[in-house]
């Protein structure tokens, strides 16, 4: 008489979550690597003094919807053009440029390049209605 043998199979793990799980480590690590691309901007950030300064001279150029040019230092304004601004603007290291909302871009950055050329190292922009 002949024996039956069974055969015996053997038991073979599932790899379908092991394989999610480094899957999923593998997508952690990619997206935690790239928070620290931002590192290489040079940043001046405001600082905070005890009391409180006072800023003697604060010079603003207005500009308007049909493209007139206003220099107000104080409570004083006058219209200026802009082709006098480097008359009007020496040894001035920080002007507020305030334009109107409707001008074109091209007004605005020619306003700067001209303050830049004159030695102004801060534009601080503000656009009114």
């Amino acid at each position: 008489m002949k024996r039956r043998t069974r055969k015996r199979s053997l038991a073979t793990p599932d790899l379908t979550p092991l394989i999610d799980v480094v899957f999923l480590l593998l997508i952690f690590f990619m997206l935690v690597t790239t928070f620290d691309r931002y590192n290489g901007f040079n940043l001046e950030l405001p600082t905070m003094t005890t009391g409180v300064e006072v800023k003697k001279d604060l010079y603003e150029i207005v500009i308007d919807a049909d493209k007139k040019f206003y220099l107000k230092v104080g409570e004083k304004s006058e219209e200026i053009t802009l082709e006098n601004i480097s008359e009007k603007l020496n040894n001035v290291d920080e002007v507020i440029l305030t334009a109107d909302k409707n001008l074109t871009y091209e007004t605005i950055i020619e306003t700067m390049n001209t303050l830049k050329n004159v030695g102004v190292d801060k534009v601080e922009l503000n656009l009114y209605e």
